[in-house]
């Protein structure tokens, strides 16, 4: 091949190329050992391109939460520190950020702790992990268009 076929060609697989995608930013809370080191292990297998934290108090979580800016929240209620509900409530108006609250507490419990704010999805324990899936994989979808959009 001539060195302009070869140039040709480079430019044309150039054009055809995706638009290189942003990795989907996660931030996992949870306290129990067993299943934060489950969702290490599960997470890093999803056909996603993920960004994961891992963080187990509150405190740690609200830090995190400022510097990270993940898209997606995955937040154990009943955690040391500042309890989940409070993160909820002290980082909901982040926009931008889907929440996912993960709990072994049943509904009476989480409303006489206050509830969970509209919007926010809560599974239970242990954690379906396909469901999880679909929410990560609606959301990364969601910043993929938002990115295309931005980009054309």
């Amino acid at each position: 091949m001539s060195n302009r076929t070869i140039q040709q060609h480079d430019e044309l697989a150039t054009e055809v190329r995706p638009p290189s995608v942003a990795p989907l930013k996660v931030l996992v809370v949870e306290d129990d050992a067993a299943m934060l080191r489950l969702y290490q292990t599960v997470l890093p297998a999803w056909p996603i391109l993920l960004d994961v934290a891992f963080v187990n108090n509150g405190i740690d979580a609200m830090f995190k939460m400022r510097r990270m800016q993940p898209d997606l929240l995955v937040l154990d209620l009943n955690i040391p520190g500042i309890n989940g509900l409070k993160i909820l409530k002290e980082t909901i108006w982040q926009a931008g950020v889907t929440t996912v609250v993960v709990s072994g507490l049943d509904e009476d419990r989480i409303h006489d702790l206050g509830g969970i704010p509209s919007g926010v999805e809560v599974l239970p324990k242990p954690v379906p992990f396909a469901r999880l899936l679909a929410i990560a994989q609606r959301v990364s979808e969601a910043k993929a268009d938002a990115m295309q959009q931005v980009s054309t």
